[in-house]
């Protein structure tokens, strides 16, 4: 290694620099929070490793030498690219840009997040997005990600969360399948219902529908099931089933006639819908603005 490329020349370049500028080792001293002493031994140490003289000294100046006048050169353009990349890293802290890895479930992030993100990305330009649509519970720290959004109960972690409100959910079919098959009353009717659930990617398993009191516990036996939790709303509106399905996903059928909601004192919500980042990129200005764009947009429609 050159004598110069230690951490302990490092530190002597910016003893001498500091020096030369404020014009005495005690000066340089207050500035670093050091004794003059420190600031000198800094400099001594610099000169044996380097072998040359660098300032000479009097009781009363310091005068540069030759040798030390071709390192200030070098070392005041170092020391400059040094500050100038802490300014630039300061201001990515406060300015969002950069990539930013994101997880959101699938059927929330093709009905809600992409429709929005038009906006984040208009507001925030220098911030690249990577979004994974995915159900599976991804680790955010193997996989690298700055955020997720959760469905259900949060476990206990070092994570950070922002709790954003229930997971609300609606049991509804199309108009033409309850003039058909009548309207359940009670969520024992739906025995005699085909039911379409979705089947789970992670354990295969059917969906569990969710209800209040007595019911709460109520296996509801499957008539389609579906891999696609987005094509819920599909088959209740082609008339094949009553389903259960996240409230954003159906409630504009609702409101439009194009599906009845059913079972309304009866259904429960599944837990909650949370934002959640690791601790160490709660400072980095691209998560902080992407917490708070998702939060709003959340919100807003579950």
């Amino acid at each position: 290694m050159s004598a110069i490329t230690s951490l302990e020349s490092l530190s002597g370049l910016v003893a001498f620099s500091v020096t030369l500028e404020l014009g005495s080792f005690a000066a340089a001293g207050r500035k670093l929070g050091l004794s003059a002493s420190a600031v000198g031994k800094a400099v001594d140490r610099l000169e044996q490793r380097l072998g040359v003289k660098l300032l000479t000294r009097t009781t009363r100046s310091l005068t540069l030498t030759g040798e030390g006048e071709i390192l200030y050169r070098y070392a005041s353009r170092i020391l400059s690219d040094l500050q100038e990349a802490e300014l630039e890293l300061s201001s990515a802290q406060n300015t969002p840009q950069g990539r930013l890895k994101i997880s959101v479930p699938t059927v929330m992030g093709r009905s809600i997040v992409l429709p929005a993100l038009g906006t984040f990305s208009a507001d925030y330009p220098d911030v690249a997005l990577e979004i994974s649509l995915d159900d599976l519970k991804v680790d955010l720290i193997e996989g690298g990600y700055d955020l997720v959004v959760r469905l259900g109960e949060l476990e206990d972690s070092n994570l950070h969360a922002r709790r954003i409100g229930p997971h609300a959910f609606t049991t509804c079919a199309s108009p033409s399948y309850l003039t058909k098959h009548g309207t359940p009353q009670t969520p024992a009717d739906l025995d005699r219902h085909c039911c379409v659930l979705y089947r789970f990617p992670t354990t295969g398993l059917p969906e569990k529908w969710a209800f209040k009191g007595e019911y709460h516990r109520m296996i509801v036996k499957p008539g389609i099931v579906l891999n696609d939790g987005g094509a819920l709303a599909s088959a209740a509106l082609a008339g094949l089933g009553i389903v259960q399905a996240p409230r954003y996903l159906v409630a504009e059928d609702i409101e439009a006639g194009r599906l009845i909601s059913i079972l309304d004192a009866f259904t429960d919500d599944r837990g909650t819908v949370s934002v959640v980042w690791p601790s160490s990129r709660t400072k980095v200005a691209r998560v902080r603005a992407f917490v708070n764009f998702i939060s709003q947009c959340l919100a807003d429609k579950i």
